[in-house]
């Protein structure tokens, strides 16, 4: 806190030399009784357990004696202190070295997290105290005035360097844990990076081979007689290898994301095409699938492949969540120059644990999968500047939402 903003407090309050000389013309009449504000000020205190506790201090003793006569010791102190600080209300002096000494006095508040609302309530104890002694003081009318707003424009001073010790802590506060949050994030982002290089690596060095494993086992299918007890086996084989395969793509995409190359496309038409392919989908075809909303065109400016990875990643995530005999609820809205897209199942449902994380690369509850679907998602709805989020419940299911502006 600089002694620039020291001098402005004293100019907006109009507290100057004639307010000095007001309150240091009573010191030795005030003086003699400060050390009774003293105590009214602790008896009033220690009342309340809240601003008791503080000043009691936060040690932890086995002894009960040795608690009691270090609490004893620290409320003595604090009588001096407070003492201290009364008198030098009334010496007359309000030069910089006062000021530092009150902002010592706000930083120990913080330092012991005395709550702000005792410290504004304390000092409106001393206010009308020490209002009231000096109303006994039998002072002229004039002077008593003088005096009383002398005294009222310091102690709002006082209040206003402590609070702005609790200013300058919370600004501290925020800052460092801005600092630390800034750099969780590039540790992450580094570590994401790493990983990210790694996959794509791993990935370009898989998927030419496996291509050529797939081309091998379909001429080997294609030689096989319609009953022969192995097509099974390549049946199986070929699904695994699509699902490796798919795997090797979301790593690529992650590791190396395009820009959209925007079109004009209609949304409900893409809805309608990925729903045709992902019958074909295992868990598809135990679910039912209502669309609403989706009688006329929905157009909107963005990449169509992308936008179908979207929704099929969706789609396939909400079939994955539900149970034989389980409904999936897919909508589509225009408001506000966006297309809202809603994707609800009536699955199991995520934890908030889990909940937390989705959007986490390479993080999944699945036995299968790489982590990267809703990632790459997420990722994909914010290169269009559009907005994804996702509500879940144990039990009752999931409902995620993208929203899309109409054009660019």
């Amino acid at each position: 806190m600089s002694h620039e903003l020291f001098r402005e407090m004293k100019n907006y309050l109009q507290f100057g030399e004639s307010d000095a000389a007001a309150l240091c013309a009573i010191h030795s009449r005030i003086a003699p009784q400060l050390p009774d504000v003293v105590e009214l000020f602790y008896s009033r205190l220690l009342k309340h357990p809240g601003g008791a506790a503080v000043f009691r201090g936060h040690g932890h003793f086995d002894d009960e004696a040795a608690a009691q006569a270090t609490a004893q010791a620290t409320m003595a102190r604090l009588r001096r202190t407070l003492l201290t600080w009364l008198d030098e209300l009334f010496r007359g002096n309000y030069d910089n070295a006062y000021y530092e000494s009150r902002c010592r006095i706000g930083r120990t508040h913080v330092r012991v997290e005395l709550p702000q609302h005792y410290m504004f309530m304390a000092m409106n104890v001393v206010r009308l105290e020490l209002s009231t002694r000096i109303r006994r003081i039998n002072l002229p009318t004039h002077e008593l005035d003088t005096t009383l707003n002398a005294l009222h424009k310091l102690l709002d001073l006082e209040l206003a360097i402590m609070n702005q010790t609790y200013r300058e802590d919370l600004v501290r506060r925020m800052q460092d844990l801005e600092r630390a949050h800034y750099e969780q994030r590039i540790s992450e982002a580094e570590h994401l990076a790493s990983i990210g290089q790694l996959a794509a690596s791993l990935a370009h060095e898989i998927k030419n081979p496996l291509a050529g494993i797939s081309g091998a086992i379909q001429v080997l299918g294609a030689g096989m007689a319609p009953d022969h007890p192995h097509r099974e086996i390549i049946a199986e084989s070929l699904r695994q290898i699509d699902r490796l395969d798919a795997a090797v793509r979301d790593l690529l995409i992650y590791a190396r994301p395009k820009p959209p190359e925007k079109t004009h496309v209609d949304f409900a038409e893409l809805i309608g095409h990925a729903l045709v392919l992902l019958r074909e989908e295992p868990s598809f075809r135990h679910v039912r699938v209502i669309c609403e909303n989706m009688d006329t065109p929905c157009f909107v400016q963005a990449d169509e492949a992308q936008l179908h990875q979207v929704v099929s990643n969706l789609l396939l995530n909400a079939a994955h969540a539900c149970e034989r005999g389980g409904t999936i609820r897919c909508r589509l809205d225009e408001a506000d120059a966006l297309v809202r897209l809603t994707v609800e199942d009536d699955g199991c449902g995520m934890a908030s644990d889990v909940l937390v994380r989705v959007f986490e690369p390479f993080y999944t509850t699945k036995a299968r999968g790489t982590g990267l679907g809703l990632s790459i998602c997420k990722r994909i709805v914010e290169a269009h500047r559009g907005a994804m989020d996702i509500e879940s419940k144990i039990g009752k299911g999931t409902r995620v939402t993208v929203e899309i502006p109409v054009g660019m």
